[in-house]
């Protein structure tokens, strides 16, 4: 009997565990050409030709504040980092070349940070934006189901506070989302990021969208001891 209880609450503790793939709100379709950043993609690949990268590595995906971190491999030495971000993509740019620039490189780590869904010009709702964000891991998962997943917070820019509640809620969402993954951890990166409760204008550029050395040194700080968790 107390075997059989055993076999039952495992059984139970398993399934709190398993990532919760169902969807939020109603499917959100691009007005864009997913295809749009080829170049970028092709870029990679050359540069994988010359060297692929060892297998087992870990491999950051997402827009422009990973395409920027162009030091990012320097920055969390001797981590084995694979930079892949590329333009300003979004998550269903980012869906559609997953094979070719996430799960060919066969990392035990991957890394998201894609915070462009809801600023194009077509509506999408912090709800829709977590969907994509799920529809992505889903993909991963399916390829690569030992993989460790890392969701990364969409940022705090001055650019774009006016749309913060937004935000707030697709990170919160997001995060609800990783706890059903025991393979999945979610990076906060709005403590670093702001001052008197509002983003630190230091740490940015003049667009105040896009992050200086002083930003990516406060990335550093967050990433490399979570990350060295992983090797």
């Amino acid at each position: 009997m107390k075997k059989y209880l055993f076999v039952i609450l495992f059984a139970g503790l398993g399934a709190c565990h398993k990532p919760n793939f169902a969807s939020l709100d109603a499917p959100w379709e691009p007005d864009y050409k997913v295809d749009r950043s080829e170049n970028s993609i092709i870029a990679f690949e050359k540069m994988d030709a010359e060297k692929m990268p060892a297998e087992g590595g870990i491999v950051f995906t997402g827009s422009s504040s990973f395409t920027n971190w162009k030091q990012a491999a320097n920055d969390l030495a001797p981590l084995p980092i694979i930079n892949r971000g590329f333009g300003g993509s979004t998550f269903p740019e980012v869906i559609f070349y997953a094979d070719r620039a996430i799960t060919k490189y066969k990392p035990k780590t991957i890394v998201i940070y894609c915070e462009n869904d809801m600023f194009g010009e077509k509506k999408k709702s912090p709800e829709q934006v977590r969907d994509a964000y799920v529809a992505l891991t889903k993909l991963v998962r399916e390829k690569l189901p030992d993989v460790r997943l890392y969701g990364v917070s969409l940022k705090p820019s001055p650019s774009r506070w006016a749309k913060r509640e937004d935000v707030i809620k697709a990170n919160k969402l997001i995060q609800e989302f990783i706890k059903s993954d025991k393979k999945h951890d979610y990076i906060d990166v709005w403590p670093v990021m702001l001052k008197d409760g509002r983003p630190d204008p230091s740490i940015f550029l003049k667009d105040s969208l896009h992050m200086n050395e002083e930003g990516y040194r406060r990335w550093t700080k967050i990433f490399k001891p979570v990350l060295e968790k992983t090797v």
